[in-house]
């Protein structure tokens, strides 16, 4: 593992992904020391991660960045796209005057895209991802 990782995600524990200290117990003994005696880590084998509860995670970050100088922090974001009736009522030949949310994606296909909320107005939901290196200087972002 070139770096320690934590992925966060929307309503789920922060997944870490730890090097290994030696012994299976070790990263189960570290967690618990970093975030308090209380602390229930699980390990999922499916996915070689440490789960913590997410208000642990800038506790563990911090204490990882200590000890290895720089972290690796994936986090996924809820977003939302819109898309109006007059944008999917249009000619799919007019893409290029789109300026909703879909982007000309859904342009002249005659129906909402996702979900209409409300007349007129159709939302879909996607997820963003921002990926950042963690220092002692502070967070760079490496892609989003």
């Amino acid at each position: 593992m070139a770096m320690p990782e934590i992925t966060l995600t929307p309503g789920q524990r922060a997944a870490v992904a730890l090097p290994w200290r030696g012994s299976a117990r070790a990263n189960f003994a570290w967690l618990k020391d970093v975030c308090g005696e209380r602390t229930r880590p699980e390990y999922d084998r499916a996915s070689k991660l440490f789960m913590v509860a997410r208000p642990h995670a800038i506790v563990v970050l911090d204490a990882l960045v200590d000890e290895y100088g720089r972290v690796r922090v994936v986090q996924h974001g809820d977003s939302s796209k819109t898309c109006v009736e007059r944008c999917w009522n249009a000619s799919p030949d007019t893409a290029i005057e789109c300026e909703c949310g879909c982007a000309g994606t859904n342009h002249g296909s005659r129906q909402p895209m996702g979900l209409e909320v409300k007349s007129g107005l159709s939302v879909q939901h996607c997820t963003t991802t921002a990926t950042y290196e963690v220092t002692a200087a502070g967070w760079r972002l490496i892609d989003y």
